[in-house]
């Protein structure tokens, strides 16, 4: 199968639940903005996004000859599926409820799934092939605890309501870029190394 090698059931579980829960959002009254259920909704996208370098199937993956830009190209579809749930469904919210910070919020979206992305791709040099059930649990928990203990430092809100959404475009967008960074160094390929002399 030309898309083997990645958890399906877990990208696509996961990123059903984020688009429902979007999808409830978008069809709430429009006397206010339900930014704590679209959180709820990024949760599930970042462990949908966690579960993307899973590999059930590794031993059939190892058997079968599969180049890294094949490998890389599936798992970017995978990625695809959560970021354009939370893409389409801020667009959709944007629509229903005028006022949406929809810049801030795709931002937001997009650090969070990088983030996950990231975690996963550490917990892989461990040398455990399915990294996503562990990195979805953990940092579900972990946004989860933010989104509703709004633990300080309150100068730069992790999850704005009202204010700080300034603070919080540029705290997402560089966790993003540094998940980025770590996602790229831990998927170097270890065998291009010379051996020590």
């Amino acid at each position: 199968m030309i898309l083997r090698g990645v958890d399906w059931r877990g990208v696509l579980g996961a990123s059903a639940l984020g688009a429902t829960v979007l999808l409830l959002c978008v069809a709430l009254p429009t006397d206010g903005l339900p930014l704590t259920y679209v959180r709820l909704s990024l949760i599930a996208l970042a462990g949908a996004t966690a579960f993307v370098l899973d590999e059930p199937a590794a031993a059939v993956v190892d058997a079968v000859p599969v180049t890294r830009r094949h490998r890389t190209a599936v798992r970017l579809i995978a990625t695809l599926v959560p970021l354009g749930t939370w893409t389409v469904g801020v667009l959709a919210l944007a629509s229903r409820h005028p006022g949406t910070p929809v810049r801030g919020l795709l931002v937001e979206g997009v650090g969070a799934l990088a983030v996950a992305l990231a975690g996963a791709a550490v917990w892989r040099l461990t040398g455990n092939r399915e990294p996503g059930e562990v990195v979805a649990t953990v940092l579900g928990a972990t946004l989860l605890g933010v989104l509703l203990f709004d633990p300080p430092p309150h100068a730069v809100p992790v999850f704005p309501v009202h204010d700080g959404w300034a603070a919080s475009t540029l705290l997402w967008a560089g966790l993003g870029a540094a998940a980025g960074i770590a996602v790229v160094a831990a998927s170097a390929d270890r065998s291009t190394a010379r051996p020590p002399r």
